[in-house]
């Protein structure tokens, strides 16, 4: 290296370090300012999240003038919890990957190991597990080699919330009993951490419900002695969802009500919509179908601010878009490497005609062959860079792939527990011990179902109904919840067992519940075919909306039509007027209720539809056979008919007779 070059080189590395040590150490008055307002931050942000906002947001101005990197990554680092706690996810993981970058920069150990560990929270939050784990584990092997034990503790706490969602319930609770050792050590109960509610989850979890309020009560303390208002929601909505599960609901409500109350006060979405959750199941449970709707409304809408269909098709688009931007890559790719081929080979025949060429002439083919390398070697890093791309797109498909997969996992999840609150009503609506000449046919659409039927006894009566409500799938059941409950009301509570009056005080708490008050064109309704079997004076008392009701006897087949008017629906006026049949009970009488799912059946060989004709025939043809043989006779038509054709509407078919 010549004198000259090696004193420029001199001069300009000189001249870096003199600039990094500038940006790094200025003045110590105003940088002591940022770090008070970084702390500020710290102190508020779980009691005044507004106000520590403008802490951060002055510290990330003021650090940037000074350019004094540290302070700028822990402003950065502060943004990104305050938008994390507001459930803005993206907003956060940005100023977080900033905080990241610039730490990094400046080897600032510890702010890189928290900015990986928030990172990690993010993509926890996301359900993306795997890429979570992986930040934590990085977070952690920092945090423990420059020896900070409270973070080193808190990753654990973390990398056990990972484990805990992935089911791996053991290895969780492993973590989480580590953590409350050694949080114990410390014996300072002011230390922002909460190590109690992790293991409350994996004994709730386990039906252990004792020991699991034992763990969420000593958590609830502790955030409320650090006055953390966003912890101390948390607490009450997990206690809520436990007072629920044991059925202590006015715990559970006062619970619930308190952790939105706090939860509105921090602007807190992700909390607000769990308490919206929880009150919607509470208020069902107490039979208010009014209240459960509204908050079950309140929670769709939040939900839907955070997670909204627009994101979801974004992202379809996005991958979409990857999709065609990888192929354009990969064609860019091949041709790439076809250029590298002809260079290579041009190269060959450059050097083989060379060695007879005359040695003038060597210069200019050495100018060219140097040339020809230099294209070469331009192809090969732009193969190489495109190829970098590609491999980054993949990853970045296989991102949103796993967030379309945990979007999905969670819907799925929750058209289970829907299921599953469907298929308690169902039990306990069975009637089958005490109607012994009887059959169900059920085959919901999806998961759950709109169709369902609804049983009580009441002065030595059976009332049964069978229920077809607007819509299938999560609509459908919603319909069956409020359906349910206003029929153990009007029923059960007040006693009401005449078919026709029924049906009348149910229009019109159907239509109040929903506030459904003029005709529009998404009016939410059910249609209806109600029997009340009476032994004692041996009389069978029909009402419907829009269902029928068929009698097989002898042979032939009766129906009796119900009123043209539907259940919840405005129809010009609020008030109409169901009319009762009544129908003596005679020998080898076969009724049947039915919602319009069967008969509206396409088949596969004929892409029509069954039709209520030939359902009614069939009806007939089965009417003689013992009530299993007719369910099974039933079942067995309608997979001839229905072939490989997808089905198109929940089916109900209740069949029964007396004697």
């Amino acid at each position: 290296m010549s004198s000259r070059t090696f004193l420029t080189f001199l001069l300009f590395f000189t001249i870096s370090i003199s600039g990094a040590l500038g940006q790094q150490q200025p003045l110590g008055k105003d940088t002591n300012e940022v770090i008070r307002l970084n702390e500020l931050f710290k102190i508020q942000r779980t009691q005044s999240p507004i106000q520590a906002f403008s802490f951060a947001k002055n510290a990330l101005e003021l650090a940037q003038q000074l350019n004094y990197a540290k302070g700028e990554a822990t402003a950065y680092n502060n943004l990104g919890v305050y938008y994390r706690q507001k459930g803005d996810y993206d907003e956060a993981l940005n100023y977080f990957k900033l905080a990241l970058n610039l730490c990094d920069s400046i080897n600032e150990r510890e702010g890189t190991a928290k900015a990986l560990s928030n990172i990690g929270n993010i993509y926890s939050i996301n359900s993306d597990f795997e890429n979570a784990l992986s930040y934590y584990l990085r977070a952690q092997a920092i945090f423990e080699e420059i020896q900070q034990p409270y973070r080193t503790m808190q990753i654990m706490n973390n990398i056990g919330n990972v484990y805990l969602e992935k089911g791996q319930e053991l290895i969780a609770l492993d973590y989480y009993l580590k953590v409350l050792e050694r949080y114990k050590v410390f014996d300072d109960e002011t230390i922002p951490m909460d190590p109690y509610s992790n293991i409350g989850k994996i004994y709730f979890n386990r039906q252990r419900y004792d020991s699991a309020l034992y763990y969420f009560s000593k958590s609830l303390k502790k955030e409320q002695t650090a006055d953390n208002k966003f912890g101390t929601a948390s607490a009450l909505v997990r206690i809520a969802r436990l007072q629920n599960a044991r059925g202590y609901y006015q715990q559970a409500l006062e619970a619930s009500l308190k952790a939105a109350e706090i939860a509105e006060t921090v602007d807190s979405k992700p909390i607000l919509m769990e308490s919206y959750a929880t009150l919607a199941e509470v208020y069902l449970r107490l039979d208010d179908i009014r209240n459960s709707y509204l908050y079950m409304n309140q929670y769709h809408l939040l939900k839907d601010s955070l997670f909204n269909e627009n994101s979801r098709r974004a992202i379809a688009e996005l991958e979409k878009n990857i999709e065609i931007e990888q192929k354009e890559k990969e064609i860019s790719l091949l041709k790439k490497e076809a250029e590298i081929r002809v260079l290579e080979y041009k190269n060959g025949q450059l050097y083989g005609y060379g060695s007879v060429i005359l040695s003038i002439l060597l210069t200019a083919l050495a100018v060219v062959v140097y040339s020809r390398f230099v294209q070469s070697r331009k192809a090969k890093r732009l193969l190489e860079a495109q190829n970098k791309e590609i491999l980054n797109s993949k990853r970045t498909l296989e991102i949103q792939k796993q967030k379309l997969e945990s979007w999905n996992q969670n819907i799925t999840d929750s058209i289970e527990y829907a299921k599953s609150i469907q298929e308690g009503i169902m039990s306990k609506n069975s009637f089958q011990e005490n109607i012994e000449r009887s059959f169900v046919l059920f085959k919901p659409k999806d998961i759950v179902s709109g169709d369902f039927y609804w049983y009580s006894r009441k002065e030595n009566c059976d009332i049964l109904a069978l229920i077809d409500c607007t819509g299938h799938g999560v609509a459908g059941a919603f319909m069956t919840v409020i359906a349910n409950s206003a029929m153990n009301q009007i029923v059960n509570e007040q006693g009401i067992t005449h078919p026709s009056e029924i049906l009348k005080i149910m229009d019109l708490k159907v239509m109040e519940i929903l506030k459904q008050k003029e005709v529009t064109t998404k009016n939410h309704s059910m249609d209806i075919a109600l029997c009340k079997i009476d032994y004692k004076k041996q009389l069978v008392t029909y009402a419907g909306a829009r269902r029928p009701l068929y009698i097989v006897e002898n042979g032939g087949l009766t129906e009796i039509k119900g009123d043209k008017f539907t259940i919840g629906e405005y129809f010009n006026t609020p008030y109409k007027a169901f009319e009762s049949t009544e129908i003596p009970l005679k020998p080898r009488q076969t009724f049947y209720l039915t919602s319009d799912g069967y008969p509206d059946q396409f088949g596969f060989e004929t892409q029509k539809k069954y039709m209520t004709k030939r359902f009614k025939n069939l009806l007939v043809t089965i009417a003689d056979k013992s009530m299993i043989e007719q369910h099974k006779s039933l079942v067995l038509e309608m997979q001839r008919w229905q072939g490989e054709m997808e089905q198109t509407d929940d089916m109900l078919v209740v069949g029964f007779g007396v004697g």
